[in-house]
């Protein structure tokens, strides 16, 4: 699976939004990610890549294409 499908695949695991998901979709105006589901969406990823997450980089991100970008920039994550 590629790195987009896993992330959307995530998020739509971890958001009320599951059809809309998109990689240009915002992260918190439009799916309404709020503090818990950042922490659901970040578990996550850790647990799929085997990696730690800081939770200060996610704050950075705002789509989808956004935690795409930085996990693989940051955590080389293909």
């Amino acid at each position: 699976m590629k790195i987009e499908e896993k992330v959307l695949s995530i998020i739509r695991a971890n958001t009320e939004e599951k059809e809309g998901v998109t990689l240009v979709s915002d992260l918190r105006k439009e799916l309404r990610l709020d503090s818990f589901g950042t922490l659901m969406v970040i578990n996550a990823l850790e647990d799929a890549y085997g990696i730690t997450v800081d939770e200060a980089d996610f704050t950075q991100v705002n789509r989808v294409s956004d935690v795409v970008a930085l996990l693989r920039s940051k955590y080389h994550c293909t």
